[in-house]
């Protein structure tokens, strides 16, 4: 876990992260608008 950590830059698994809630949040929100259409 330690080396895994010093391999890959903190601001990068932030950005992706961030990027990973984002993207499941999208399609939570896709899922609530286009269910009652379909």
């Amino acid at each position: 876990m330690t080396t895994q950590n010093l391999l890959i830059p903190h601001a990068y698994t932030y950005l992706l992260v961030k990027i990973g809630v984002l993207v499941l949040a999208l399609l939570l929100w896709f899922i609530f608008t286009a269910a009652p259409v379909i």
